[in-house]
């Protein structure tokens, strides 16, 4: 599940990697929200570099319409919610540079 927010969003038939992948993910998500993410909706309440680096991961799991536990939900939601990566966002689907091989995967 490469990074392109070109891409319709569509589901993907994940392998058996890419899904223990994402539970870990949704794993690591819940554990941070509940033991530090009382003062906010974050990993670790208010937004932090640990966000920033998850952005991608949320919109790859919203690029290839990967189902989520509520818990992880809710964090996918409060990152999409967020200005700046509403803004990254249109900034990334601005850019005009194409590579085809990656356009369909």
């Amino acid at each position: 599940c490469g990074m392109n927010l070109h891409r319709p969003i569509k589901a993907v038939a994940l392998s058996n990697d890419a899904r223990a992948n994402v539970a870990r993910i949704e794993e690591i998500w819940a554990d941070c929200h509940a033991r530090y993410g009382r003062q906010g909706p974050f990993l670790f309440g208010a937004f932090s570099a640990a966000d920033a680096m998850y952005a991608p991961v949320v919109h790859r799991f919203r690029t290839y319409a990967i189902p989520v536990k509520a818990e992880a939900q809710h964090y996918v939601d409060a990152m999409m919610a967020l200005p700046a990566f509403q803004e990254w966002t249109r900034d990334g689907l601005a850019e005009t540079l194409r590579i085809d091989r990656f356009e369909d995967a």
